[in-house]
């Protein structure tokens, strides 16, 4: 399972800097919808590292980020998780993780679960986004899991 997990994980960055490319490419970056929904997909990705780390969790409201600085701070996430990704063992990954933001009961997953999550919320409102810029007349990038591993599992690139 290490294996699948490290390569879904580095899927997730590769597909998110390209979504990223396509985006800057576009007159849409200050598009208030794709900018709101990629602010989330970054706190969301940001919140679990932390949980994953075992460090405390604020919620702070935040003025909506510009495209640059979403960039910065989903590179930053993304380079965080690869980092991860090298010390993951599975016991490492079947360790219990809470997931504070969730009321009573309490939200235990493993921790293989809890990256799981990471990549299949970020999947989710990436294929929206993709929508978004379509509707915006930018043309979307199909970025399949299937395609990286055409493409013989490319590093993402940010710049």
């Amino acid at each position: 399972m290490t294996s699948h997990l490290k390569d879904l994980l580095a899927h997730h960055a590769w597909a998110d800097a390209v979504f990223f490319h396509a985006w800057g490419a576009s007159p849409a970056q200050e598009d208030v919808e794709l900018r709101t929904r990629v602010a989330h997909i970054v706190e969301v990705q940001e919140g679990f590292l932390k949980v994953l780390k075992g460090e405390a969790l604020a919620f702070q409201e935040r003025p909506l980020p510009d495209f640059a600085g979403l960039k910065l701070r989903a590179r930053a996430s993304h380079e965080v998780y690869a980092a991860l990704a090298r010390t993951l063992d599975e016991l490492t990954l079947a360790q219990p993780v809470r997931i504070p933001w969730f009321p009573e009961p309490p939200c235990i997953v493993s921790g293989t679960d809890a990256l799981m999550q990471v990549c299949l919320h970020t999947q989710h409102h990436r294929g929206q986004n993709m929508s978004r810029l379509k509707v915006l007349g930018v043309p979307p990038k199909n970025v399949d899991y299937l395609i990286w591993l055409w493409k013989q599992k490319p590093e993402p690139r940010w710049d």
